[in-house]
């Protein structure tokens, strides 16, 4: 067992991970943004890695979580998701203290009836890999 998983519920998903591969694994931070990129939902676990509370995190520009000279490409992402793609991505988020992160992507776009973009409700799992993926 690892002490990390330990402090969690035995439900966790780090605990049935665990018991299925017999490796340990952080859970997945949720994360999901409105049209504008603003913060309508976050667990506890993507607080956790960006270096803050659920609380803080909402309401929030999710822009304000990324390196200024990775805002362009933050922001060509959020209009490819906006026009449809579902590819995950690699990316560097900028943790609350100023410290990098860097996460695996799975960000979906959410549409209404309508099929109007409403937005993106993303999956990060933390990365030991560092800059663009192979």
């Amino acid at each position: 067992m690892n002490p990390e998983c330990d402090r969690l519920s035995p439900f966790s998903l780090c605990h049935y991970y665990q018991q299925m591969t017999g490796e340990w694994v952080r859970p997945d931070g949720l994360w999901i943004l409105d049209s504008q990129g603003a913060s309508v939902y976050a667990n506890e676990d993507m607080a956790e890695m960006l270096g803050t509370t659920v609380s803080d995190l909402l309401g929030k520009d999710s822009f304000l979580y990324v390196f200024p000279e990775d805002l362009d490409a933050a922001r060509q992402l959020f209009a490819t998701k906006q026009a449809g793609n579902r590819a995950p991505f690699h990316f560097r988020l900028r943790r609350v203290d100023g410290g990098p992160i860097w996460a695996d992507v799975q960000a979906t776009p959410m549409r209404n009836a309508a099929d109007q973009f409403i937005g993106i409700v993303g999956s990060f799992t933390i990365s030991t890999l560092q800059g663009e993926k192979k």
